[in-house]
């Protein structure tokens, strides 16, 4: 009986699938990780193709930035987030959460989404090779 690739490829996917045990925490908070990594990862694709055909649509580089981003959305809860920070410390606000939130949406989603599915990744074990 001759075993092709594909076959040994779906059995392997199979055992995956079948070592999965719901009840372990650490791998649903991995998949849970995982799952809001691409989440964001797509938003922050989402996000550039918007800003993109803006771009083309206006003859000029036209970016959206988190701030005028959650400004517009959300503009009752950037209000809070303000006040609730300033509150909390002046300096935290002014100088550093103004310049995280210049940056573009596309490539705030994109690396914190991408960031999180490098962190829920498992850690391979090293593999040892026997000498002869």
């Amino acid at each position: 009986m001759d075993r092709r690739p594909s076959d040994a490829y779906s059995s392997r996917a199979f055992l995956a699938i079948a070592r999965f045990d719901p009840s372990d925490e650490e791998t649903m908070l991995r998949l849970l990780t995982r799952l809001i990594g691409l989440l964001l990862l797509a938003g922050g694709f989402i996000a550039l193709i918007v800003d993109g055909t803006r771009s083309i649509a206006a003859g000029r580089v036209m970016v959206t930035s988190v701030n005028a981003g959650m400004s517009e959305l959300f503009p009752g809860l950037y209000q809070s987030l303000q006040s609730s920070v300033e509150n909390l410390s002046a300096f935290l606000w002014d100088p550093v959460l103004t310049t995280l939130m210049l940056a573009p949406v596309s490539v705030a989603f994109g690396g914190v989404g991408a960031l999180l599915i490098l962190v829920s990744h498992r850690r391979q074990a090293p593999l040892y090779y026997a000498r002869r």
